[in-house]
């Protein structure tokens, strides 16, 4: 039996793994209710497409390139950076001759489907989005002159953002690197730690905010102060009933204000 010989083909460079990293700001772009993120996620290869079938002669190969990857698929957009990874890696291996590298991707994207939804949305949604907005409420409201402010802002801006631009890099590295064994950066400690020291600023901040915002209000009287510390406890009450920070803090602003205007 003659084995089929492996084909030649242009290698995955950096610069093709950064215009990856560019075009994965836009993954969310094309969302919809069919393939949700799939479109976008398509697109997002569209230079690892024209570096691995360059020529025109490739038609075939460009069309089920595409197929493949604008079938159904979702995850967090910041995390779906190491399903891009992995999906350049087998995709390479499958133009220089490795068929059976499209099976194992269309199973693995399957699998990181919950994966990288779950994690991004504890570490992202559920620590850093709500710690960094408890640090910039914070702070505009101890400051008053417009450059603490702005200083304050940018703070934000960069606690909300370093992780996740590092992450959106990383995981396409990363995943580009290791492949099928992806995996093991899910299992690392380095995730543990960036969620305890968000949630450690969160934890804080909020502290601080509630005993700010109580003495602040116990300087105009018994009924502003209670109805402070009523709202506060709502929102303790909901988040723990739905798990939900954002619709907590809604509810508790919402019965803040119905109640002052019935009695303030």
């Amino acid at each position: 039996m003659v084995n089929s010989p492996v084909q030649t083909r242009p290698r995955i460079r950096k610069i093709d793994l950064f215009r990856v990293f560019l075009r994965s700001f836009f993954i969310q772009s094309l969302w919809n209710f069919r393939g949700l993120i799939s479109v976008g996620f398509g697109v997002c290869l569209f230079p690892v497409l024209k570096r691995l079938y360059p020529d025109r002669t490739d038609q075939k190969e460009r069309v089920e390139f595409l197929r493949r990857h604008f079938k159904f698929f979702n995850a967090h957009p910041y995390m779906a950076s190491y399903a891009l990874g992995v999906t350049i890696r087998l995709e390479e291996e499958a133009a220089a001759g490795h068929p059976e590298a499209c099976q194992k991707l269309e199973r693995l994207k399957d699998l990181l489907i919950t994966i990288l939804g779950a994690l991004g949305d504890q570490l992202f949604w559920a620590t850093i989005k709500p710690a960094s907005l408890l640090v910039g409420t914070l702070g505009l409201l101890w400051f008053q002159d417009t450059a603490p402010r702005l200083a304050i802002l940018a703070i934000t801006f960069l606690l909300y953002n370093v992780p996740h631009f590092y992450i959106r890099y990383l995981g396409i590295v990363d995943g580009y690197q290791k492949g099928l064994e992806v995996y093991q950066s899910f299992n690392s400690a380095s995730f543990a730690r960036l969620q305890r020291f968000y949630l450690v600023i969160g934890v804080g901040a909020l502290v601080v905010l509630t005993v700010s915002l109580a003495l602040q209000f116990s300087g105009q009287g018994w009924l502003p102060l209670a109805t402070y510390l009523a709202a506060v406890g709502v929102a303790i009450g909901f988040e723990r009933i739905s798990g939900n920070f954002y619709l907590a803090i809604l509810f508790s602003v919402i019965f803040f204000v119905f109640v002052g205007f019935l009695f303030l």
